[in-house]
């Protein structure tokens, strides 16, 4: 199926929960991101820890239905980079990207110690270059 550069626009701001705006000649233009350093909050980089009580999927998109790139075990501990929604999970549609992991874990399964995760400026970050 052929898509336009618009609807992939607005379906990439959906995805990632941000505004987008109508320029003078009807098309659309997302809305410029927040600017954050990557993986770091105001004290920090932002630490995940796993509390599952079973091993969890880290995967290639922010879905269960992706390919699985590793498994992290309860307690496990990785840099949260940023987050996107995606498929929804026990209720929560949040999926962080784990850079050690380079892949997407859900929000419902990492406790960020409270931490403000920023949005992804790209929805795919660094997983589009992973083989």
């Amino acid at each position: 199926m052929r898509t336009t550069t618009g609807l992939r626009t607005l379906a990439l701001a959906m995805l990632t929960g941000t505004t987008l705006t109508v320029t003078a000649v009807g098309g659309f233009a997302a809305a410029a991101p927040p600017t954050y350093a990557e993986g770091h909050g105001h004290g920090g980089p932002i630490r995940g820890t796993v509390v599952s009580r079973t091993p969890i999927d880290v995967r290639a998109a922010p879905t269960t239905h992706s390919a699985v790139v590793a498994r992290l075990s309860p307690g496990s501990q990785d840099r949260v980079t940023c987050m996107v929604r995606g498929q929804s999970v026990n209720g929560n549609p949040y999926w962080y990207w784990f850079t050690g992991a380079r892949g997407w874990v859900s929000a419902a399964f990492v406790d960020t110690g409270r931490r403000s995760v920023p949005a992804c400026a790209d929805p795919c970050p660094q997983w589009k270059n992973v083989g």
